[in-house]
């Protein structure tokens, strides 16, 4: 039997295949072509880092423009002034007291300026200012609330418990009267007995005619509508339990009966009747 031949291949077409070959290798970069590769991309890299600074430097300008529009603008300006919450003030006096700030634009107008404007007012315990679109300023007024009546020289007047005196008593003014020769403002006797007052429920402090402060420790109350029943309170403390002991007691005592309630110390309460 004989034996196949081999067959070759021509040199040509050889060769041909080889350089396929090579060509669908992976070439591998020059040193060259490597760092002009690197440089290429530093390029890339920077120049898209300034277009963004750029971007984001005319974003900034063009807000840092809207914002100076909308502090600076007319449209923005104050026209109208609205007071609410005033009782004993009248709207229009905090109103006339604001007009130097008509024209300011709502933005450019802060607490402290509004503030420096409503001092003159004692009545005034609080504020808040909010806008009132399109142009106006709404100002909502707390004004201190009496708490007690001190009489002096000859004049009966309401106090708030920081001792700020707010106008005079008149015979509706159901509240506790202190007697005290001193001014409020720098009395620690008042201080002692707004302490205790204070700390009233509001059904018993409505109950309260007057209030005497010997000492922080010392404080004594006498009802009101009542025979001469009086109430020992001692310090401010416990001051909730004491409330609750008080009102269990009168509870068991007719107002016409003359009694002194102690409950200074209110575990321990005792009555004791001054008539028989």
């Amino acid at each position: 039997m004989k034996r196949p031949l081999s067959k070759k291949l021509p040199a040509e077409k050889l060769q041909r295949q080889r350089l396929n070959t090579l060509a669908r290798a992976p070439r591998r970069l020059t040193q060259r072509e490597l760092e002009n590769s690197l440089v290429g991309q530093m390029l890339s890299s920077r120049r898209a880092r300034r277009i963004a600074a750029s971007l984001t430097a005319v974003a900034i300008l063009i807000l840092l423009g809207i914002v100076g529009v909308a502090t600076f603008s007319p449209l923005l300006a104050i026209k109208e002034i609205y007071v609410s919450g005033t009782d004993r003030i009248k709207p229009e006096q905090i109103s006339k007291a604001l007009q130097g700030h008509i024209g300011t634009p709502l933005p450019m107008l802060s607490e402290q300026e509004i503030a420096a404007s409503l001092e003159s007012f004692e009545l005034i315990e609080s504020f808040s200012a909010t806008a009132a679109p399109p142009n106006g300023l709404q100002i909502r007024i707390s004004e201190r609330q009496a708490i007690c009546i001190v009489a002096s020289e000859g004049q009966r007047w309401l106090f708030d418990p920081a001792g700020v005196k707010i106008a005079k008593a008149t015979t509706a003014d159901l509240l506790p009267e202190i007697s005290i020769s001193e001014n409020p403002l720098n009395s620690q006797r008042f201080r002692n007995a707004m302490d205790v007052l204070m700390a009233l429920p509001e059904d018993l402090l409505d109950q309260v005619e007057y209030i005497e402060a010997k000492s922080k420790d010392d404080v004594e109350m006498s009802l009101r509508s009542s025979s001469n029943q009086r109430i020992i309170w001692g310090d401010s403390s416990d001051s909730a339990l004491k409330s609750n002991v008080l009102q269990a007691l009168m509870r068991n005592h007719r107002k016409s009966q003359s009694v002194t309630f102690d409950v200074s110390s209110p575990n321990v309460p005792v009555v004791r009747f001054d008539k028989f």
